[in-house]
């Protein structure tokens, strides 16, 4: 049963034509705006300076973070020998 529905689709689907499209204008528009764009010549410029900020934003907290470390030692040096001094 199942076998010849399946094959009186089939001959159905083959009997049919498909609808005249023409997309040939469309593609071929796409196509020349595509080979006209220019490349953007700042872009890796632009990805340069991306990585140069990143990397300055970790070289600033790696500093802040050992100027803090170091300044805490220093304070505790210093709160102690005035603590002799006295």
């Amino acid at each position: 049963m199942k076998k010849q529905t399946f094959k009186n689709l089939v001959s159905l689907a083959q009997q049919e034509s498909p609808p005249h499209v023409d997309v040939a204008d469309g593609v071929i528009s796409t196509l020349t705006a595509l080979v006209y764009k220019k490349p953007d010549p700042y872009r890796a410029y632009a990805w340069v300076g991306a990585a140069s900020a990143a990397m300055a934003a970790c070289i600033l907290l790696a500093a802040t973070t050992l100027w803090q470390s170091s300044s805490d030692s220093v304070s505790e040096i210093m709160t102690y020998v005035s603590w002799v001094a006295q």
